[in-house]
């Protein structure tokens, strides 16, 4: 399927290699706006729509696809809140796919059975969605999960995909690997950390 190339996208930043976010060496990619506002998110930069971070579709495929010779293992998504640019966020998982590109985890704030009964069409090009919330005071040792409220939910049919997922998301790793990252809007640290110690990070920064 042709995608629309034009399609406008606001984007806070994409970075080759993400360690900390899914199996293996992944594209991150972080979309620019969000109308949920967890309390306490770390990511509370990527929360407002500014024109400064739209682009287009073409444009985030034309830097992916820069990557595919060193043949990342998957691509995260998260934010601000993907699910708040529908029609941007399926033109770019149709890219993706066209791509040749598999393994896509996606981060969002909502509710899987409700973006399901919404947006099936977008669930249904996703592998492996987290969704729920961020909420402080229910801390999870599971890994890829900020709070324990949120779900791992593994949609791929690929079975070897589903087996690697499944064993991976039952690990409680004693420590949280975290990343820093310098992109050309700033210097950023990538992964979840555990509740306390984003808070202490927070206070860090003030």
């Amino acid at each position: 399927m042709e995608i629309n190339n034009r399609q406008l996208i606001y984007i806070n930043m994409l970075h080759y290699p993400v360690q900390v976010l899914g199996i293996g060496s992944r594209i991150g990619i972080w979309f620019q706006g969000c109308s949920i506002g967890c309390k306490g998110c770390m990511a509370q930069h990527t929360w407002q729509v500014h024109e400064k971070y739209g682009t287009d579709i073409g444009s985030v495929m034309r830097e992916i696809l820069r990557y595919m010779g060193s043949k990342p293992d998957g691509i995260t998504i998260s934010g601000g809140e993907p699910f708040d640019q529908p029609d941007a966020l399926f033109e770019l998982l149709m890219g993706i796919k066209n791509a040749g590109l598999r393994d896509v985890m996606l981060y969002s704030g909502y509710q899987f059975d409700a973006l399901k009964s919404r947006y099936q069409y977008i669930v249904d090009l996703i592998d492996v969605l987290i969704d729920g919330r961020y909420m402080q005071g229910i801390e999870t040792d599971y890994v890829w999960k900020g709070s324990a409220n949120q779900n791992a939910n593994i949609i791929t049919q690929d079975a070897m995909l589903r087996i690697r997922y499944d064993s991976y998301l039952k690990r409680r790793p004693e420590k949280r690997k975290l990343q820093i990252v310098e992109a050309p809007n700033g210097v950023y640290m990538v992964g979840i950390p555990r509740q306390g110690d984003a808070e202490a990070m927070q206070v860090v920064q003030c």
